[in-house]
């Protein structure tokens, strides 16, 4: 039905008739939105999305928002590799090295317990995690990296995550041999190396990371 202002007697002033007017008309966008959004959803409901689906967020301890990564990593019949957290000196926690004999989804809390703690330098893939024995920048070499040109399939981008600057010339070396290979080489820090390896997974291209944890006396 349609809502009409009430009018007020011909003794009250035309300013108080216009903040009636205002008011009814705040009341009468306010419905309009509310009806309008329930609208929305119970058309969502129907149409969209198929019943007895659920959704997991079982990588996101957001306060605020939603992890839209979390989706696309859980996604597939394998399980994929997420780095954690990196630990100076000690390692990186790993998600996705655990796999549990039951079928059922597991709840939050026990998605904790599938973090394994990597003690020491690490090189990922998108299904698989492996230590890596160089501790310090100069233990980098072509020939420590020779795990990733073996994988199959071939990466794309190789990210080597290390805090402390690689020799210029050895970096070199890595990076002319595995351009032969169509594997483009990257350094950056680990912190952006274990996010840009997250996204890059989670887009399911190819990719590998090799992170150096280096010793104390390194740093």
């Amino acid at each position: 039905s349609i809502l009409h202002p009430p009018s007020l007697p011909p003794s009250s002033s035309q300013y108080s008739q216009n903040i009636l007017n205002m008011t009814y008309l705040q009341h009468f966008f306010q419905r309009s939105t509310l009806l309008a959004v329930n609208g929305a959803k119970r058309q969502i409901g129907r149409s969209f999305l198929p019943r007895n689906v659920t959704f997991k967020h079982n990588f996101s301890s957001l306060v605020r928002g939603q992890d839209l990564l979390a989706e696309s990593l859980a996604f597939g019949p394998k399980q994929k590799i997420i780095l954690d957290s990196y630990y100076p000196q000690t390692g990186i926690d790993v998600h996705g090295m655990l796999e549990y004999v039951d079928a059922a989804p597991p709840s939050d809390e026990e998605t904790q317990k599938n973090i394994l703690l990597m003690n020491g330098s690490i090189i990922a893939f998108p299904h698989a995690c492996y230590l890596w024995k160089p501790r310090r920048a100069k233990d980098v070499t072509l020939e420590s990296l020779a795990v990733v040109v073996l994988s199959k399939p071939s990466v794309e981008f190789l990210f080597i995550g290390c805090d402390t600057p690689l020799p210029p010339r050895e970096l070199n070396r890595i990076k002319k041999d595995m351009q032969k290979r169509h594997i483009v080489v990257e350094q950056m820090d680990i912190m952006n190396a274990m996010g840009t390896f997250n996204v890059l997974n989670g887009e399911d291209r190819r990719i590998a990371v090799a992170l150096l944890v280096a010793d104390a006396d390194e740093e």
